[in-house]
């Protein structure tokens, strides 16, 4: 199945219509408020996310009628706030009763891995038109980079289970990213005085989703072969 990247915004119910979301192409067109499809949120059932060995870093809305909407995010933190989000909204669910599982090797991690930032110089590679200064972060399962004149704007990302290899220097930190991700394979090389430090965090984080597949694993295979046989009848669309 192919798929393709769209720019999902969640709205509100407001004079202009109930809660809803809409999809355009792409970020400029949801700014210019171009043409874009409308889903109507009102009759959801239920918000979830979808077994990872079904898709990654997915969120599945089911409608009272029994049919269903899918749509992948870029990462497993992006989905699972989408996720919260829309159970708050559509299903009016309360913060504190939201149970969005999760090994417990995360949570300890989450916050600070979530707001770590390192200063860096990109050098030019034939992946990317990019090169200058930016922002790497690193969070539980994502490498992010952001503009740092825009500090909003995300130019790009790399999933942590995507890179092939990555080393460091004194001055430098660099990393081979696998044909899955956005910007497909391809070497990529940061100037930065901060080397081996930001060089243990992406490794820490490496580990720590090795050790979350694991858990997985060991999970799944408690479950058994109903729970197996239920999950696979999922019907996978774009919405």
């Amino acid at each position: 199945m192919i798929y393709r990247r769209w720019w999902l915004v969640l709205r509100r119910d407001s004079s202009k219509g109930p809660k809803r979301l809409e999809r355009f192409s792409n970020e400029q067109a949801a700014n210019c408020q171009c043409h874009h499809k409308v889903t109507d949120l009102r009759k959801i059932r239920s918000v979830a996310r979808p077994p990872r060995d079904k898709k990654k870093h997915a969120v599945v809305l089911t409608f009272n009628d029994d049919s269903l909407k899918a749509f992948a995010c870029d990462s497993e933190l992006d989905a699972k706030e989408w996720c919260k989000v829309l159970q708050m909204e559509c299903l009016e669910t309360k913060m504190t009763d939201l149970t969005l599982e999760e090994p417990v090797l995360f949570n300890m991690n989450r916050h600070r891995d979530h707001r770590e930032q390192f200063h860096v110089f990109m050098k030019p590679s034939q992946c990317m038109d990019f090169n200058g200064e930016c922002n790497l972060q690193i969070t539980c399962d994502t490498l992010l980079l952001w503009d740092t004149q825009n500090p909003g704007l995300k130019i790009t990302s790399w999933s942590l289970r995507s890179l092939r290899r990555y080393g460091r220097g004194q001055n430098w930190f660099t990393f081979e990213a696998g044909r899955m991700c956005d910007t497909g394979e391809g070497l990529f090389t940061f100037q930065t005085p901060e080397g081996e430090l930001l060089y243990h965090r992406v490794n820490e984080a490496v580990l720590a989703t090795v050790k979350q597949e694991d858990w997985l694993c060991c999970d799944e295979r408690k479950t058994g072969t109903e729970r197996r046989t239920r999950e696979s009848t999922i019907p996978w669309s774009l919405c």
